[in-house]
Order: structure tokens, then sequence, then C-alpha cells
């Protein structure tokens, strides 16, 4: 190719001003930035490789030509072009010639470039049939590779470049090697670093296109400057503490000042197991930002089972911050476009562009997320999701309630989890005040020696003891009339109650009985509200307690990480844990002498759906109720070891650990036993494809729908006109998880037979129609909403 000619072939064309982006710097751009992403884990040759070779199929007059009738002419191609294969194809065709290490670089590699516009694929599929991977890098007739070729190498030091990358990757994969000997089951974490891989891949190229589109890029956060100066505003919070003499507040500080002392050793995986009300929030953070600083992390992550506690705990954190901007909510997927993993590319579809190119990544110092979200983020189909796992490499990990973790995705988030810690170079702290037995699952976390941050735990939890707990667990349970009886027995010689149920639907019904109580604050929360409306809800009760009498009745949302106390709490029959939560909401800050809790078990209540909440309902009644040893213990370290070492025992012979449809647990796929079985044609053993499209985070999947409550409204308006800029279009998206909530299939079915809601973006985000929203209960099925404002 002459000289500058190469110019003439272009990746991409800005919508705005039809300025282009040539094949070459666009490689080139998306190479250096994954090479970024990929050095937080040691794997900055292999991801620049990735993204040095991702759109080499795009060095042809075809795909320019292709190109400018698409984004000039407004002109859809009839056939597309595939340019994802021909990289994997020439690293296979130049390099797998070699030895072992060579092999698995090209395999690596090869394996995120041709999956970076369909998703990742397998190396060996379950059929017996040829792998995708091995059917694309052997194509023969792949159209336009032999001119591909010839462009790409006929540029000054190409060809010496991707030479250079793979013996540079040799190394990495060697050392990669080296890490996970001791850990045992190499399948396992070779086949998740592949997924990182990919993952730095596919935000490289989303990031960079995104910046060329908006003719703009965003300068870095300085992470280290934001954790010094966090550190030292949280330490004038603490500071305030000493002044307490308080013996509780002693405590909590002696357990914080623990917490700092531990932030100086190497990155490790922990427990902290601080009480309910004992600053947990607090103390994390404390070793977090300092840990962060000693040891030049770039991320800070709480992972929370709920998202309340991540609205309430990620407010707190920008309070003791005083940094708003660098903390980022991230709720929900508000973008499912999985759909369109399948295009070649996405000029021929505006919607899908915008789709692609926002601003979807972890790119936040702090991020709270959901323990889905992080399941996704490894196991989940698409590219979306996958783009942010690189995000959890080089940070710390904060696991609010572990124990919460789905029991048959243990596994794989303990694999998952040793992994960022052995390879991605992450610390990691497992907090709750009823720690699981996460050692004894196969793969085995990796504690670090004395791994519990806590010290004299016992002594501490007796320290914390502030409820008495009764048990009016009844065989036939009770009905709903007289749970509403229950209540106001207690109003009467309490200020405030907290009613917390397993379902949804006795909550709306309980709330229907009770909500015109005389002279009382009486208030339903439900996931069915959007964050915006329970962060209102919690507000207003808040501003209630001590000032008149109080009512809530809630799912299992409030009991975990909700700052907030009632002087009486009445629990549904749950597991040993979920008691211990609700408890937490009780006499919280000692406001009295003892608070009550009471346990019953409600009628109406159906669990044939929610096994693991039947499962330790079962337990608690049968192994902890009824042992007289727990009697006045019920909270104590030695009677929760008993109640989870029997929900596993139950749990291991009643759960479904495989998908439907398949023979093996999807942890199985991943470690390569079902693949050996089948004689594979690549050292690569990876059936990613297969266990994302039978990977399920929850039960039942949910999909995220934009609510019309407050600026909800705004949102759902911005996203309706299709004319605005991708810049737009990412702020509004951002916008949208403060006014969504997530809906199960049925209930989406439900919704649009009645015609409450509305696909955007072909079926890419919903919308809800002002009927389906009532201010009491949030989302409603039957379309007669109460929208007016409430007076109190």
């Amino acid at each position: 190719m002459s000289k500058g000619m190469w110019k003439l072939l272009i990746a991409h064309i800005r919508q705005s001003d039809f300025v282009e982006q040539s094949v070459q710097e666009h490689l080139e751009d998306v190479a250096s930035l994954a090479r970024g992403y990929g050095q937080e884990a040691r794997f900055g040759a292999l991801a620049e490789i990735s993204g040095f070779l991702h759109d080499m199929g795009k060095f042809t007059i075809h795909f320019t030509d292709y190109l400018k009738d698409a984004v000039i002419d407004k002109k859809i191609a009839k056939e597309k072009i595939d340019h994802s294969t021909a990289g994997a194809k020439y690293l296979y065709e130049r390099f797998y010639n070699g030895d072992l290490l060579q092999k698995l670089v090209v395999e690596t590699a090869g394996m995120a470039i041709l999956s970076h516009h369909s998703g990742m694929q397998n190396f060996v599929q379950p059929d017996l049939k040829p792998s995708d991977y091995i059917r694309r890098i052997t194509n023969k007739t792949l159209p336009f590779y032999e001119e591909v070729v010839h462009n790409f190498e006929n540029i000054a030091g190409n060809k010496e470049k991707v030479t250079v990358l793979v013996n540079e990757a040799k190394v990495e994969m060697e050392c990669f090697l080296r890490r996970v000997k001791p850990l045992g089951s190499l399948h396992t974490y070779l086949a998740l670093m592949q997924k990182l891989v990919f993952s730095c891949l596919i935000d490289a190229d989303r990031t960079n296109t995104r910046n060329f589109e908006e003719d703009e890029s965003f300068l870095p956060w300085n992470h280290q400057e934001i954790f010094e100066q966090g550190y030292a505003s949280l330490m004038e919070t603490v500071k305030s503490w000493r002044t307490s003499n308080h013996p509780i507040n002693q405590l909590r500080n002696k357990m914080s000042d623990n917490c700092d002392v531990l932030a100086g050793d190497p990155s490790s995986i922990r427990t902290l197991s601080i009480p309910t009300g004992g600053g947990k929030t607090y103390a994390s953070l404390r070793y977090a930002l300092k840990h962060a600083v000693t040891h030049k992390k770039s991320r800070i992550i709480y992972i929370v089972p709920y998202t309340t506690i991540l609205e309430q705990n990620a407010q707190e954190v920008r309070k003791i911050l005083r940094q708003k901007e660098t903390v980022l909510e991230h709720h929900a997927n508000v973008i499912d476009d999985t759909s369109l993993d399948n295009s070649t590319d996405y000029y021929d579809d505006e919607n899908h562009k915008k789709l692609q190119l926002s601003r979807d990544n972890w790119d936040h110092p702090i991020i709270f997320t959901t323990m889905v979200q992080f399941l996704d983020a490894f196991y989940q189909k698409g590219t979306r999701k996958s783009r942010r796992l690189h995000s959890l490499t080089n940070a710390v990990l904060i696991f609010d309630e572990v124990q919460s973790v789905p029991y048959q995705h243990q596994s794989l988030f303990s694999a998952a989890v040793n992994f960022l810690h052995a390879v991605g170079n992450s610390s990691i702290l497992l907090c709750t005040a009823t720690q699981p037995a996460l050692h004894e699952i196969d793969p085995k976390l990796l504690l670090s020696e004395n791994a519990e941050m806590v010290p004299d735990l016992d002594d501490v939890v007796k320290a914390f003891e502030r409820v008495s707990i009764t048990s009016k667990v009844e065989h036939e349970g009770w009905e709903i009339e007289r749970i509403a009886d229950f209540t106001q027995e207690q109003l009467e010689a309490n200020d405030s109650v907290l009613l917390i149920l397993n379902t949804k639907t006795v909550v709306r019904k309980l709330y229907q009985l009770l909500k015109d109580l005389e002279d009382t604050f009486v208030v339903h929360l439900s996931t069915s509200m959007c964050p915006a409306h329970r962060k209102e809800k919690l507000a207003q009760i808040k501003e209630r307690l001590g000032q008149e009498k109080v009512v809530c009745i809630s799912t299992q949302l409030i009991e975990a990480g909700v700052d907030i106390s009632f002087e009486a709490v009445i629990r549904s029959l749950a597991g040993l844990d979920s008691i211990a939560q609700a408890a937490g909401r009780c006499n919280r800050n000692a406001e009295k002498e003892t608070g009550s809790v009471y346990i019953i078990r409600a009628k109406d209540e159906k669990l044939s759906m929610l096994p693991e909440i039947r499962i330790g309902a079962e337990v608690t009644a049968n192994y902890i109720l009824d042992d007289p040893d727990f009697e006045g213990e019920l909270l104590s370290p030695k009677a929760i070891q008993v109640y989870f070492s029997h929900f596993f025992a139950q749990a291991e012979r009643e759960v479904q650990i495989a998908p439907v449809g398949l023979d093996y647990p999807l942890y199985e796929l991943l470690k390569g036993t079902v693949a050996l079985k089948q004689q594979p044609s690549t050292k690569s053993l990876s059936m990613f494809k297969t266990i994302e499209q039978n990977f399920e985070a929850i039960h039942s999947p949910t999909t995220a729908v934009i609510v019309p409550y407050e600026g909800g409204e705004d949102v759902i308006a911005d996203l309706n006109e299709n004319s605005y800029d991708i810049k737009q279009f990412n702020e509004a998206i951002k916008k949208a998880q403060q006014f969504s909530v997530n809906l199960y299939r049925h209930e989406l079915q439900a919704l649009s037979k009645e015609g409450l809601i509305q696909p955007l973006f072909d079926g890419s985000i919903y919308c809800l129609k002002l009927k389906a929203y009532d201010l009491s209960y949030g989302v409603t099925l039957d379309g007669e909403a109460t929208f007016e404002p409430y007076s109190f």
C-alpha cells in the first residue's frame, strides 16, 4: 500500500460532521487503552494484541464503501461484513505453530477478537461438533481475507509489532500459569483470564469509539488523590467518635482501629464479622481507603445484595468523602441489548449504535453495585456486562452481606473471588454479621491466615446484644388479620413497629389492612419501588420516628444495611441470617434497654418458588428455635455455625444446581471437566458461550424498567427523543438508575398486555406508563395507580 493510502481505509465516520477515523488509528488507540486495562492484572500485552487486531477485518475498500453508504447516504447494506474473524485467523495462521505458551496466547487473544461483537464463544462444543473458535479461524473462504492481510502488513511496523506482542504475551502467560498452579483447577482460572482479556478489549473498543463520536476524551480520575483526601476526611469523623465514653462507641472504635492496622498488610481475602450496628460501613471504608492508598489500588467497589443497602451506603460514603461525583451507584442494567450482540456492526442502526456506545462501564473510583451485577460481569451473556469485569482487578472489593450469595452460584462466586485475588491483584473483604462457611465450598476460598478482622468475636457479639428474640411460630401459621392485630398490640407498648415479610403479595395485603390506622404513619416498602422512591420513603420514616407512631411493612430489602431503628420488629420465619438482619433494625442505637423481636409464620406466604427462603425457614425452625441450647442465644456464633451447616446440607439435597436442559452444573463447564471428555482440538477448554446461555444470577431473571416517578418522567421523555447525541443519551441512562425497577418476565407480560409499558430502542429499553406506578406500592399491574401527591 502506498504511503498514506492506509488513511483511506476507515473504521468509523462521525455522525455529526462526517469526520473519519482510519482503521489503523482505531486499532492503535484501542490497543493502547486495552493495554492499560490489562496491565492492572499483568496482562498488558495480551490485551494490547487483542486490541491491535480486533478490527483488522476492516482493512478493505469494501468495508469503507459500506461505511460511507451507511453513515453518509443512509443506505442499509444487504450483506453484513464479518470484520471480527480476520484478526483471530491471522494470529492462528502465523503463530499457532509454537509451544504451549504461544498456543495459549493465540487462543486467548483470538477468542477475544472474534467474540467482540457476538459475546464469548466456545472452544469446545457440548454436542461434539466443531467449536465456534475452530470453525471461524479455519474458514478458508472468509471474504476479503487476502486483501485484509496485504493491507495490514503493508503498513510499516504492523507485522513486527504483532511478533513483539506475542513474545511479550508469552512471558505474561508463563507468569500466569505459575500464579495459578497452587490453586488447582488450571482451566477454571484460564477461562476466567480469557474472559478478562475479552473485557479489556470490549471496554477499550467501546470507549475509543464513543470518544471519537463525541469528539472528546475524558480525563482520568486521580484515584490516589481521591483516596487520600477521602481517608483524611473519614479520619475527622472517626476522631469525633473518640470523645464518647459509651462502651458501644469505644468498641466500634476498637474494631475500626483494627481495620486500619490490617490495611497495611498485603492483598488478601479476609472476613469482617462486625455485628449489626457495629459500624461496619465506616470500618470497611477505613480499611479500603488506607489499603488503596498504601497498595496503589485503582478502585473501591462495594457489592451488596439489595439496592437499598447500595443507596444508603453510597449516600453515607459521599457524605464522608465530600466528593459526590466520585461515587457511582449501579443498580441495574437499564439497557438490555443482548439480542444485538450477533450484529457484525452497528452503523446500519442508529439505535444500536447509541446502545453500544453508552457510558455503561465502571469508570469511577468508588462504585456501589449489586451481587447480581458482580456475577453477571463474569458469567452473563453478551458484551455489555462483560466490559465491566476488568474494573474488578487491582481493586478493593467489599462484599456486604456475603451470606446472600445464591446457593446454586456459590462455586462460581468462589472461583471469581479467588481469581480476582490471586490473578487480578485485588483485596477482598467478606462482610456480614452471620458468616457462612464459604471456605467449605468447592473451590475453597483462599482465605488468608487469621482471616477474621474482628478480635474476640464472641465477646463482641455479646456486647452488641440489644434485643430479645421471641418465637411465636405456630405450625399452621398466622392469618393476615392476626398479624395485623398483633401489630396493633405492639403499638400499644411501642411507638414504632417494623414488619418484614417474605413476599411482596403478603406485604401489600397487610398494608391494606393497616394503612388507615388512626394517628399512625403507615408506610409500605418493596422492590416494586424505584431507588428514588424508596429513598424518599425512608427519609419520611426517619423524620417521624420518635415524633409519632410509625408502622413500616416491608419485604426483606430493609433488613440489611439500612440505618434505621424501630422499638419492635416482627419477622416472618426465614433463615437465621435474615432474622439476625431484621434484629439489627430493632433498638439499633440502644434507645431503650432491650428491644423486642418476634418471629412468626405468615400462613399466606407461598415459598415454593423461593427455595432458599423456604429451606432457611425450615432449618431455623427445626434446628435453632427448637434447640434448648440456643434459648436466649439465637444469634451466637455457634448457632449461626449450626444453622449454616444444616442449611448447606439441605440445600445440597433440594436446590437444583444444574440449569434445566444441562447435565452438569455450570462450574463443571468452567473447570473443563466436561470438555476434557471430548478430546478437544484446542489447549483451552472454555465453554463460555454455553455457560452464559444458561446462567441466571437469580432464579427468575428480571428486566429493568424506567418508571415515571418524579425525575423519571423527564428521563422517559428524553429517551423518547431519538434525535439527541450519544453524550445526552449517556446522561439520561445514568439518571435512569435512580428511576428503574427490576420486573420479572410475567410482570412484563402482564403490563404489556394492558398496554402499560412502552419499549424503546427496539425493545432494548422499557419505560412504564403513569397508570402503572402507584405512590404507595410502586409498580402496579392493574393500571389503577394513585399518582396524585400525598398529604401527611
